[in-house]
C-alpha cells in the first residue's frame, strides 16, 4: 500500500496533483480546494490510499492521515466506493463530517454531489453510532477505541479490518470497554480478527 507520497508538485489540475518523487510523478485525486492552492515546484505530503480495479490503479490523497482513514472507512459503507467517499471528503473536513453522521444530518449528507437519500441513509445506519455525541476522538470511549485501533493497524490490519474488529469485540464483551485492561481488549480483538483469516 502507498500511504505517504512526498515531492515537488509537478502539475496542478482541477482535482488531482502530479508530486516528482525522484524523477517518477504520482497523479494524485485530491479535493479541488487543494489543487487550487498549491503551486507547481513546492514541496508537498500526501497521505495516500491507493484503490486497485481492473482497469485502474488510482491514488487519492490527504493533507493528514484522519481524513485518509475516513476516506477508507467511508468505503466499507455498502454502496459508497471512492468517488462518493473523496466527494464527501472534498466537501467537508474530516471532523466535521464525523460530527454530521455522528448527529444524523442526513440533509447536510445529500448535499454533497453524487450523494442521493439512499446512499446519505445508509452511511447514517451503518456509522452514526460510531460518531454519536459522547463518542467522537477525544472522549473516554474514543481514547480505548483509538488506542485499539493504533495497536491492530500496527499489526498489519487496514483501517477497515480494525474497525470492523472493534465494532465486533464491543458486541462480545459483557461490560463497559473503559473498564476492562487495553491489553485484554487486544487479545479478544485479535481473536475476532484471526477467525476471519
Amino acid at each position: 500500500m502507498i500511504s505517504q507520497v512526498s515531492g515537488r508538485v509537478a502539475t496542478a489540475k482541477l482535482t488531482s496533483v502530479v508530486l516528482d518523487v525522484g524523477g517518477i510523478g504520482y497523479e494524485i485525486s485530491v479535493a479541488p480546494e487543494l489543487a487550487s492552492k498549491v503551486a507547481v515546484g513546492e514541496s508537498l505530503t500526501l497521505y495516500t490510499s491507493l484503490v486497485v480495479r481492473e482497469d485502474s490503479w488510482k491514488l487519492f490523497g490527504y493533507l493528514d492521515s484522519h481524513a485518509r482513514d475516513l476516506f477508507e472507512e467511508l468505503q466499507g459503507v455498502t454502496g459508497v466506493g471512492p468517488k462518493v467517499a473523496h466527494s464527501l471528503l472534498s466537501v467537508y473536513p474530516p471532523e466535521e463530517l464525523q460530527s454530521i453522521i455522528g448527529s444524523g444530518d442526513q440533509a447536510a449528507l445529500e448535499r454533497v454531489p453524487g450523494i442521493g437519500k439512499k446512499v446519505a441513509s445508509r452511511i447514517l445506519l451503518e456509522l452514526r453510532e460510531r460518531y454519536n455525541v459522547g463518542k467522537s476522538r477525544g472522549s473516554k470511549d474514543g481514547k480505548w477505541r483509538d488506542a485499539l485501533h493504533d495497536a491492530l493497524t500496527s499489526l498489519g490490519y487496514t483501517t477497515k479490518e480494525a474497525d470492523r474488529t472493534i465494532d465486533e469485540t464491543l458486541k462480545s464483551i459483557e461490560s463497559s470497554p473503559e473498564k476492562i485492561d487495553i491489553s485484554e481488549l487486544l487479545r479478544t480483538a485479535l481473536s475476532h480478527a484471526r477467525s476471519r483469516r
